[in-house]
């Protein structure tokens, strides 16, 4: 099985589509309820990574202007929910892969505090294209440091814990590839 990590959005692992397509037809037939199985398995092992990463999110606002009371949409800190993907029907954006797990944190507007500051500073040219504005500015330098140049709470977090959450997802993976090699090999 090829192997992929990729960070943003949905951190994880992915795996070659062809490989993964054959492992879930033949536990299907093997046994519908092995696919769900599968799934319950993969989100008990990497939960613990997931809880540990949102143990770092600070419970409150890095900045007064992101607290509840005084920010506004989408400009709103509280701590995100986290949960645990399994998007096995989802294309990755390599051709011919698809994810098999991922950590998702939910912090829509109007709480998008976190998707604000993690990255704040990393890509905004400013309202003229030119750079940041003042106030842009003012806020990233009121923000803890990005550490490592990845991110300020989560992202520098995953990064040391992708090792072990693509160890997890393949032998999770390879336990359930060899029930399928026994009943492919009709043993």
């Amino acid at each position: 099985m090829a192997q992929q990590t990729r960070v943003g959005g949905l951190p994880g692992f992915v795996v070659s589509a062809d490989n993964l397509a054959v492992v879930l037809r033949e536990l299907k037939n093997l046994d519908p309820n092995l696919r769900k199985e599968l799934v319950k398995e993969m989100k008990s092992a990497v939960n613990p990574i997931a809880r540990d990463l949102l143990s770092n999110i600070p419970t409150q606002a890095p900045l007064s202007g992101f607290a509840p009371q005084a920010g506004s949409s989408p400009y709103v800190w509280r701590k995100p929910r986290v949960s645990v993907k399994t998007p096995f029907a989802r294309r990755a954006k390599k051709a011919g892969t698809y994810p098999v797990v991922s950590i998702q944190f939910n912090d829509r507007r109007p709480n998008a505090g976190l998707s604000i500051l993690e990255l704040a500073g990393t890509a905004n040219v400013g309202r003229s294209k030119g750079g940041l504005t003042p106030q842009g500015a003012a806020m990233i330098r009121n923000l803890p440091a990005m550490r490592k140049g990845l991110g300020r709470f989560v992202i520098p977090e995953f990064k040391e814990k992708q090792a072990e959450a693509t160890r997890l997802a393949v032998r999770i993976l390879d336990k359930f590839a060899q029930k399928v090699g026994r009943r492919l090999r009709g043993t």
